[in-house]
């Protein structure tokens, strides 16, 4: 009973693929496909190049930054703090709490191999940040 409905319908399948016909697509349908892609592309890539904070902004920061920790360093600063008493002042600057921690003593070679191990990390977060950079961009 299943072969004869089988059957039947692969015979009604034959029938409408003759009376319908194959359809044969248009002269230019590779080259409306194509531009349909270049211009989603487009489109995703104007959307997706922005970031959030320009490279500018970064730069003036780092500026900014970089001229406050010379002027700290080089600068004249002579700060009179009216709310704290100058008495407490130099109490505080008496402290010496780099005196107080105590004394590691590392030896060399766990030194190497810290910066050794930092190194190749960094190679490592490279690559996987290229490869993926890759596998995930639109261009691909």
């Amino acid at each position: 009973m299943q072969k004869d409905k089988n059957l039947n319908f692969d015979e009604f399948i034959k029938k409408r693929v003759k009376s319908e016909g194959l359809e044969t697509p248009s002269m230019n349908f590779t080259n409306t496909i194509i531009s349909n892609i270049e211009a989603q592309s487009v489109l995703s890539k104007e959307i997706y190049g922005k970031p959030l904070i320009p490279k500018y902004l970064w730069y003036s920061g780092a500026v900014m930054l970089l001229l406050l920790f010379s002027y700290l360093i080089y600068g004249n600063i002579d700060v009179s703090l009216s709310w704290i008493p100058e008495g407490k002042l130099q109490q505080i600057g008496q402290l010496n709490l780099l005196d107080k921690l105590p004394n590691f003593n590392v030896s060399s070679i766990y030194v190497y191999a810290f910066v050794g191990l930092a190194f190749f990390v960094g190679i490592q977060i490279y690559l996987l940040k290229s490869h993926f950079d890759k596998r995930f961009s639109l261009n691909a």
